[in-house]
Formats: structure tokens, sequence, C-alpha cells
């Protein structure tokens, strides 16, 4: 690579399908010199690193935290003291580089004065996911959810399609609660990434419904192995009937990023 590229992981960042640094060629943040990608923004203390930070800075916005910092950042743990962002987003706008996935996180930055650049990213290895073959009896959607924000990622709306489609199954993922579902809705719970791959690679395709986020990895997944997606946000140049050159094309073309080779074949 022709710049010596480090990576910062917010550490409010959740768990990633594999490791930012093996998928881009970029090492851990270790200067305040070296170009830096600032992977997730979501309070004082990410933006104080980027703040503080001499070299070249390219901030890449992961969705929740376009939220956190929309409303302010918190100062107390009831967040009645907050900063307004507005000062910020005019330092970030003229000293840094932005990206996001999305439109809608594209114009939720353009409120602030804040130009970016959309560029979807999948921090995975895509030789794991080559075009499957998919069980045809019936169809089967899965989802996921983090935290148990079971409204925010849309687990009611599922239930509802549950309900509409008796003859289709959806195998729902990533709650550590309980989730009362109709009897066509399989809650498969925590359970670990290799386990849920597997699993999922012969259903017909992911449903993600929040209204505001990043480019989710499930997305990612079902697209690289030309499933079927139903997401509340729309990604007009990822669509799985796209042929796969064109997707990779798409995915993990930020400047930090080294060329993936794409070894897949048809399971």
């Amino acid at each position: 690579m022709s710049k010596n590229w480090q990576c910062r992981v917010s550490p409010t960042l959740g768990e990633l399908e594999d490791s930012q640094n093996k998928i881009w060629g970029t090492k851990d943040y270790e200067n305040d010199t070296d170009p830096t990608v600032f992977m997730g923004c979501y309070g004082l203390p990410d933006f104080y690193t980027i703040w503080r930070h001499k070299g070249e800075k390219h901030i890449l916005w992961c969705g929740t935290d376009i939220l956190h910092f929309r409303y302010g950042y918190w100062l107390d743990k009831e967040g009645k003291m907050r900063i307004t962002s507005r000062p910020l987003a005019t330092w970030m706008n003229k000293y840094c580089n932005n990206w996001v996935e999305n439109m809608v996180e594209k114009e939720a930055l353009k409120d602030f004065g804040i130009g970016a650049i959309i560029v979807p990213s999948f921090i995975g290895d895509v030789n794991k996911f080559p075009v499957s073959e998919k069980k045809t009896d019936k169809k089967r959607y899965y989802a996921s959810v983090s935290g148990n924000n079971f409204e925010q990622y849309g687990w009611p709306k599922i239930n509802q399609l549950a309900e509409m489609h008796p003859n289709y199954e959806y195998h729902l993922y990533g709650n550590t609660i309980p989730w009362v579902a109709p009897r066509n809705v399989k809650v498969h719970g925590r359970v670990p990434k290799e386990v849920m791959n597997k699993e999922i690679k012969s259903m017909t395709g992911c449903v993600r419904l929040l209204e505001f986020d990043g480019f989710s990895e499930v997305i990612a997944k079902a697209v690289l192995m030309g499933q079927e997606v139903i997401s509340s946000i729309d990604y007009p140049f990822l669509k799985a009937e796209n042929p796969r050159a064109e997707l990779l094309a798409v995915l993990n073309k930020f400047p930090w990023n080294k060329i993936q080779n794409d070894n897949s074949k048809v399971d």
C-alpha cells in the first residue's frame, strides 16, 4: 500500500465479522501522525481522539453514531448536559474526510453541514460467502438484533410478516432475553457467528427493518450469497441479482482498503 494506514475502532462498536486490519490491510492505532481511519464516532472520547490526531483523518460513520451526534454528545450519564454538535460538525467537515454507507446517513450528516461520500463496506472475507444453493420447499428469512433493541430492529414488524405469510419461516438471531413470536418464527438467540453463517447459507434471504442504519453485515452476506434482501433502506447499487463482480467492485473500496481476491464458488 502507498500509505501506512492505521485504524482506530470505537470501543462502542459491536463485534465485527472479521478483523478490519486483516480485511483493509491497516494496523492498530499507534500514533497521531500516520493517516488513520476512525471507525465510529459515538461520543466525546471518539471525537477527542480524532481532534487531536495530527495526520490525515478519515471518519467511517457506522449508523447509530450519527444519531448520537445528531442529539449532542452527553457529558453526564443521564444526558442532561450535552454539547451541541454544530461546531463539531463545522470542524469535521473542514478537517476530516467523511464516509458513510448509504443515502440515509449521507443526508443526516448533510443536515449538519458535513459532506460525505457513500461507500458500503463489509468487514469480512468474501470467499466465505459464495453464491449458495437455497432450500426450495419453502421460503426462509433471517434477521438479527443487537442489545435486545427489538423495536429498533423491527422484530415486531417481522412478527407481522410471519402472520401474513404462515407458510414462510423467519429465523431471528442475537437476542439474550426471550422474544414471543408466531409459530413460524424460530428464535435462535445469541449463537456464535460461525453457527449463524452456516445456518443462513441455505435460506432465501434476510430481513433488515431499521429505519436508520449503516450497511449491515447481514445484508452484505445476503447479497454475496445471491439471496433476497428485505430492507427499509434501499441500496440500488447492491442487489443480490447483480453479477457478483459488480458487488465486489462496490464493497470495501475505501482509500485504505487492500484488494480482496474472490476465490469463492457456488456451494
